[in-house]
C-alpha cells in the first residue's frame, strides 16, 4: 500500500513537472526581448511598401485576416511563422511566434502592439536580430482613395557572427517582406500601383548615416 502511494505521488510529481514545462514553453517561455541597444554593429532602419487601389475588403478586415494568417503571407522557404502562444485565431499583445528562418538561425518574436490597422513585434532572445518590426495599412500620403501597406523595422544584428552574415541575411529578409507585400495585394484583390519599394538607412557605430536604397 505504501509502495503504491509512493508511486502515485511520484507520478503526480512527474506530471506536474511536465505540465509546468509545457506551460513555460507555451505560455511563459521566459525569453526576454532583444532591444536594438543590445545588438552588435550598425543600426538598420528598413522599409518595404506597396501602394494599391480598390481592395475588395475593408481595411480593418484585411489587417484582421493578415494577423490571423501570417504563414499565408510569408514565403515558407525563407521564413515560416508558427503561433507559439495565444489564440491561433487572434493576435494580442504578448502573443509569441516561432519563425523558421533560412540558414543556421531560427527566431521568435512577441507581439508588442496590435491595432485595427497595424501590429508590431519585438525580437526575442536568440533571434538573429535585436529590434522590432512594424506592419501598417494606411491611406496614401498624397493620392486619394489609395492605400499603402508598409513594413518597417529597426534592428541591429544579434551578435558579431550574425553581423558578418549581413549581406546574405539582407537578401533573404528583402525577399521575405517583398513577398509579404505582394501577397497582401493579391489577397485584397486590389490593383497594385507601381513596384514594391524598399529603403535601408544604416547608422554606423561611429554615428555615420548611410542610405543604401
Amino acid at each position: 500500500m505504501q509502495r503504491r502511494h509512493i508511486i502515485y505521488v511520484f507520478g503526480l510529481g512527474l506530471g506536474f513537472i511536465g505540465l509546468s514545462q509545457l506551460w513555460q514553453r507555451r505560455f511563459k517561455r521566459g525569453k526576454t526581448t532583444q532591444r536594438p541597444q543590445a545588438g552588435s554593429g550598425s543600426l538598420y532602419r528598413r522599409r518595404y511598401w506597396v501602394d494599391f487601389v480598390d481592395p475588395k475588403q475593408t481595411p480593418e478586415a484585411l489587417v484582421k485576416y493578415i494577423k490571423a494568417n501570417l504563414p499565408d503571407f510569408s514565403p515558407g522557404l525563407f521564413a515560416d511563422f508558427r503561433k507559439a502562444t495565444g489564440d491561433g485565431r487572434l493576435m494580442q499583445v504578448g502573443d509569441e511566434y516561432d519563425i523558421t528562418i533560412l540558414g543556421p538561425w531560427n527566431g521568435s518574436v512577441r507581439v508588442r502592439e496590435s491595432q485595427a490597422l497595424s501590429f508590431s513585434f519585438s525580437t526575442l532572445e536568440g533571434h538573429p536580430e535585436a529590434g522590432q518590426i512594424h506592419f501598417e495599412l494606411k491611406p496614401h500620403p498624397e493620392q486619394a482613395q489609395t492605400w499603402r501597406f508598409e513594413i518597417g523595422s529597426e534592428a541591429r544584428s544579434r551578435d558579431g557572427l550574425v553581423e558578418m552574415a549581413y549581406k546574405i541575411g539582407k537578401a533573404v529578409q528583402t525577399q521575405v517582406w517583398r513577398t509579404f507585400c505582394e501577397r497582401v495585394v493579391e489577397y485584397a484583390q486590389a490593383e497594385q500601383l507601381g513596384e514594391i519599394q524598399t529603403s535601408t538607412i544604416e547608422q554606423t557605430t561611429e554615428g555615420e548615416v548611410v542610405i543604401h536604397d
